[in-house]
């Protein structure tokens, strides 16, 4: 899809934004944890492979050139704003019917997310968002199913640990 792209057709974009938007949006929610961010950075990727198309040489897998361009991104963005990762701000949530009950909720997720390295986050939300297999999950950060399946273990204990105290 990528050449295809390389040679003007803006169909080929619409058709690998469906295939991926997925796994781009989890993984920039990997990395930045508020959701405003992840989608404002998965818009800017796929702006940037539109942009980078024709530059584009194949070698190995077309993922890995895309989440360097998104890792690239997200690095911008951090840099500008200087700072890694905010908490989601109370008040875009306030529309909520069940404002209390909503903020208590992601603040545990948040609290158990906090918990785990930024390797195991990665993993776990790509997992769990996109509903990536874990030898997907292998492939798609170019590191061997060993590595993906101790992590997401890894971090899958801690989590239940923090459940069973309550914290």
């Amino acid at each position: 899809m990528i050449a295809i792209m390389a040679q003007g057709d803006i169909s080929a974009l619409g058709g690998l934004y469906e295939l991926i938007r997925t796994d781009v949006y989890a993984f920039a929610l990997s990395k930045l944890g508020r959701r405003e961010d992840a989608e404002d950075i998965t818009h800017d990727t796929f702006v940037r492979i539109w942009q980078n198309a024709p530059a584009y040489t194949p070698q190995g897998k077309p993922m890995a050139w895309i989440l360097t361009v998104e890792l690239n991104l997200i690095r911008r963005a951090c840099q500008l704003e200087g700072r890694t990762v905010e908490m989601e701000s109370l008040a875009e949530q306030e529309d909520s019917e069940n404002f209390v009950e909503d903020v208590i909720q992601n603040e545990f997720l948040r609290e158990l997310m906090r918990a785990l390295t930024p390797d195991e986050r990665e993993v776990v939300v790509l997992h769990v968002v996109s509903g990536r297999k874990h030898r997907e999950i292998a492939d798609l950060l170019a590191c061997p199913l060993s590595t993906v399946l101790s992590r997401y273990n890894r971090a899958m204990k801690k989590m239940q640990v923090l459940v069973k105290e309550g914290k």
